[in-house]
C-alpha cells in the first residue's frame, strides 16, 4: 500500500515539473528579400564608386503619384537613391510613368509593377526632366548627383545620346513591401546652376553602372 501511494505521489510530482517546462517555440522562417545597391561609374573621366555598407552607404526608394480623375490615367515616377550620412557624395535615379486608372484602384497593383517594369527591360529609355514625365505619360531617367561639396546636379532631356537600359535582376516580396532589383547602365550630363550667379556648370558621368531597387 505504502509503495502504491509512493507511486501516486512519484506520479504527481513529475507530472507537475512537465507541466512548468516551458517548450521553445521556433519560429518560421521569414522570407526576406535581399537588397543590395551599389554605383560605379566616371565623373568627368574619374572613376567613383559608392557601396551599400561601406563608408555608411544605404540606399532607399520613394514614389512620386501623380493622381488625376478617370478617364485621365494617374501615374507614379519611382526614384532609387544610393546615399551616406557620413558623405555627401549620392546619386538618384528617376524612372517613370507607371501609368493606372485610378477609378479601378488606389495604386498600381503588383502583376502592373512588375509588367512595367519587366517591358521597359532590356530596352534604351531616354532621358526627361521630372516636370515633362509629370505632364505626359512618358517613360523616361532623371539623374540627380551630389558631389562631395553638396551641389546638387541634374541631367536634362535636352542633351543629346543619352539614353538608360535596365535589367531587371529579380521581383520579389516579403513583410516590407514588393521589390523590383534592377541595374541601370547609363552616361549622362549633369548641370549645376549657381543660385547666386545663374552661371551653369556641367559634368560628364560616364559608364554608370548602378543595381538597387524600386519599391510599390
Amino acid at each position: 500500500m505504502k509503495t502504491f501511494k509512493f507511486a501516486i505521489i512519484g506520479f504527481a510530482l513529475v507530472s507537475l515539473f512537465s507541466a512548468c517546462i516551458e517548450h521553445e517555440v521556433i519560429p518560421p522562417p521569414t522570407n526576406k528579400v535581399d537588397l543590395n545597391a551599389s554605383i560605379v561609374g566616371y565623373v568627368n573621366g574619374t572613376q567613383f564608386e559608392l557601396t551599400q555598407n561601406v563608408n555608411g552607404y544605404n540606399a532607399k526608394t520613394e514614389d512620386t503619384a501623380v493622381v488625376v480623375a478617370s478617364p485621365a490615367l494617374s501615374k507614379v515616377i519611382y526614384t532609387s537613391t544610393i546615399f551616406s550620412n557620413q558623405n555627401a557624395q549620392s546619386l538618384s535615379l528617376m524612372f517613370g510613368t507607371l501609368d493606372y486608372d485610378a477609378s479601378a484602384n488606389t495604386e498600381p497593383t503588383l502583376s502592373m509593377f512588375n509588367d512595367w517594369a519587366m517591358t521597359n527591360s532590356g530596352i534604351p529609355i531616354l532621358f526627361k526632366d521630372k516636370a515633362t514625365m509629370v505632364s505626359q505619360s512618358v517613360d523616361g531617367v532623371q539623374v540627380t548627383y551630389t558631389d562631395n561639396t553638396g551641389k546638387v546636379w541634374y541631367s536634362r532631356e535636352t542633351d543629346p545620346g543619352q539614353v538608360a537600359s535596365f535589367t531587371i535582376l529579380k521581383q520579389a516580396s516579403d513583410g516590407t513591401g514588393d521589390y523590383s532589383l534592377f541595374e541601370a547602365t547609363f552616361s549622362c550630363k549633369v548641370w549645376f546652376v549657381d543660385p547666386q550667379t545663374s552661371v551653369e556648370s556641367s559634368l560628364n558621368i560616364t559608364n554608370a553602372k548602378y543595381r538597387a531597387w524600386f519599391k510599390r
